[in-house]
């Protein structure tokens, strides 16, 4: 397949979401961590329960990154994730991958279910879009660095700052951490 195949395009950029979502089931809410987020739907990890009806409510946790390349490095280091705004945005959600036939014993292997909204609202679509915008340039931002980087430790150290910002280990060799980033930018729009 060619590169650019337009089969190969998401509808909608996603990014990158460490946050949680709480979904209702029944009388019982239960609550699940997101992985990714788009305007078309969402991606959840550790489901303590797989929902028997398709159409979930769902109340979203979305965290206001600020756009970072605006930062200087001092502004950037006293940082505290834990103080960034947030907002609980709602709506519903159809599960994209369905589970009939399966027993409770295998539905208790699985990892992930994306979920795509359900006639979700203006408010809720632009929460959403500027949520995915500002990370992409962040995303991009960082990216940015690595290319402007030379031997200088004030530079590394912007770096590692704006990476562990955008949830990646600080640690993390600079190729692997690089690559890594790479990888989630080029997801950001491909399947």
């Amino acid at each position: 397949m060619i590169k650019n195949d337009p089969r190969l395009q998401r509808k909608y950029l996603r990014a990158p979401l460490k946050s949680v979502c709480l979904y209702v089931d029944g009388e019982h809410v239960f609550k699940a961590r997101i992985l990714n987020i788009s305007e078309g739907g969402i991606l959840l990890s550790d489901l303590p329960h797989i929902p028997e009806i398709n159409s979930l409510p769902l109340a979203i946790g979305l965290i206001h990154f600020p756009r970072l390349q605006t930062m200087t490095i001092d502004q950037l280091k006293v940082i505290n994730l834990e103080e960034f705004p947030r907002t609980i945005i709602k709506t519903k959600g159809r599960m994209v991958r369905t589970f009939e036939g399966q027993s409770n014993v295998d539905k208790i292997f699985v990892n992930f279910i994306g979920c795509e909204f359900f006639n979700p609202t203006t408010e809720f679509k632009i929460a959403v879009f500027h949520y995915v915008e500002t990370f992409a340039k962040n995303t991009i931002y960082l990216l940015s660095l690595f290319e402007s980087l030379g031997n200088r430790t004030e530079q590394l150290e912007l770096l590692r700052t704006v990476a562990h910002i955008l949830g990646y280990d600080r640690r993390m060799k600079i190729p692997l951490l690089r690559a890594k980033v790479l990888h989630d930018y080029q997801s950001l729009e491909s399947l």
